[in-house]
């Protein structure tokens, strides 16, 4: 895709394009991270899990918006439900995160279908381990001082105390993180592939 100085940064169309965007990420974060929290273990691999459906969003949008700051701006806007969570530290976190994913995109030049999924898979897993690290190293505590805005029943409190404790377990959804997006954007771009292959978008 040839681009040029003029065209190189954001304007009012590729915003449009990206509330858009943004707006269905958010409705698939929500849609699939509540239908995962419906099992403990759902609950634990709620990012590893929506980050898989909501990468349809992404690709999409960056398929048609192939520009700095796109993976930024996308990757900030579905971190932002992690203050309903109570966790400003994971939130600011996961925006560098997604910061670095946009260098790495930006440094790419989004010039190909690999220079659109390695930073997907990047800010996606940087997401996942910085997120939950601030629940991970207060072993715990995190969610006894936040029992009543997470709405947990004691027994609920004692299963993520049992989890949410382990580094084994903070190291095995990092990992699967990597697994679901890159699967996730991968199946993403084959899906979208022939919608775009003809205008010489992917």
């Amino acid at each position: 895709m040839k681009t040029n100085k003029k065209t190189n940064k954001l304007n009012a169309k590729d915003f449009i394009f990206i509330g858009i965007f943004g707006a269905v990420a958010l409705l698939i974060f929500f849609v699939t991270g509540a239908l995962a929290a419906l099992t403990l273990f759902g609950t634990v691999a709620n990012i590893p899990i929506t980050l898989f459906f909501v990468s349809i969003a992404f690709m999409l949008l960056v398929s048609k918006v192939r520009k700095p700051g796109v993976f930024l701006i996308m990757g900030t806007i579905i971190v932002l439900p992690g203050f309903m969570a109570a966790n400003g530290i994971g939130v600011g976190l996961s925006i560098l995160g997604w910061l670095i994913a946009e260098i790495v995109a930006s440094k790419m030049k989004y010039k190909d279908k690999i220079s659109i999924v390695i930073p997907y898979v990047i800010g996606s897993t940087l997401q996942s381990a910085l997120f939950t690290l601030p629940m991970y190293i207060s072993h715990g505590e995190y969610f006894v001082q936040r029992k009543e805005i997470l709405h947990l029943t004691d027994e609920a409190l004692q299963q993520y105390l049992q989890f949410m404790g382990s580094w084994g377990m903070y190291g095995s959804m990092v990992a699967l993180t990597v697994i679901t997006s890159l699967l996730g954007a991968f199946i993403s771009m084959k899906i979208l592939k022939k919608h775009f292959e003809k205008a010489g978008v992917l």
